[in-house]
């Protein structure tokens, strides 16, 4: 993920819009405050517990990570400082191919994507410095994390008792292409999104040769980027460019 350090701009299958970055050591606070917005069963799901807050040590390594070894990405709505997911990994000493993987989502924002979303980037990231590979333990209960394994790569599992052992071969990703920035200003001309502030001009990540023009209204910027999208036939780019995929049912 060649953003992770700066922070990207994404839209997810409810068209809510999210800024993923990596964790900070000041996030430790907004830690705190989203574990406090699961519910008794997120938690338990997610940390195998139920305690009523995460100790202080436990969220200052939560937030001090060396982004090597130890990566973090958390999710947070647009023009807001409060965190609404994160996944991360922790890579094995004796296995330097290989991590450890977890994601959480607060209750608000679960089944709009975000996991996935997220999932899909530490995937990327790990690529990046040298995993190939991922663990992850959850309940068998917990069929929505079940669900989204496969969708990282290939995916052996193991269930003792009432905890399954996943390892996942994780796939290519797939590749990046300029519709998470038409799918934003196409929100925007809708009235989705009233403007584009500082931040998310930031985050998006424009064509070099538009960088100048960001500030242009929506529509313009619109018409703009949409002939340099490839046509996938007659029809012409102007006509799909407002499409969104299809929803992906395993989040």
């Amino acid at each position: 993920m060649a953003t992770a350090g700066r922070g990207q701009a994404v839209r997810l299958r409810s068209g809510d819009v999210v800024r993923l970055r990596q964790v900070r050591p000041d996030d430790a606070p907004a830690l705190a405050r989203a574990y406090a917005n699961l519910g008794e069963q997120s938690r338990y799901r997610r940390f195998f517990t139920v305690v009523p807050e995460l100790p202080e040590a436990t969220l200052t390594a939560a937030a001090g990570v060396d982004h090597h070894d130890h990566e973090a990405l958390v999710a947070l709505p647009l023009l807001s400082s409060e965190i609404v997911g994160e996944c991360r990994f922790v890579r094995y000493a004796d296995r330097p191919d290989t991590a450890d993987l977890a994601v959480t989502v607060i209750d608000a924002w679960q089944g709009r994507g975000l996991g996935s979303v997220l999932l899909s980037r530490l995937c990327e990231r790990a690529l990046e410095v040298g995993i190939a590979y991922f663990t992850a333990e959850a309940l068998a209960e917990n069929q929505t994390m079940l669900a989204l394994l496969p969708s990282l790569g290939r995916v052996e599992t193991e269930s003792r008792g009432p905890v399954v052992t996943a390892r996942i071969e994780i796939g290519k990703p797939p590749q990046q292409s300029h519709q998470e920035l038409l799918d934003l200003l196409m929100a925007a001309a809708r009235g989705e999104i009233v403007v584009i502030p500082v931040p998310l001009r930031r985050l998006i990540r424009v064509p070099d040769g538009f960088a100048h023009v960001v500030r242009l209204p929506v529509t313009m910027l619109l018409r703009a980027l949409r002939p340099r999208s490839p046509a996938p036939g007659p029809a012409g780019p102007a006509e799909d460019a407002g499409k969104e995929p299809p929803a992906d049912p395993s989040d």
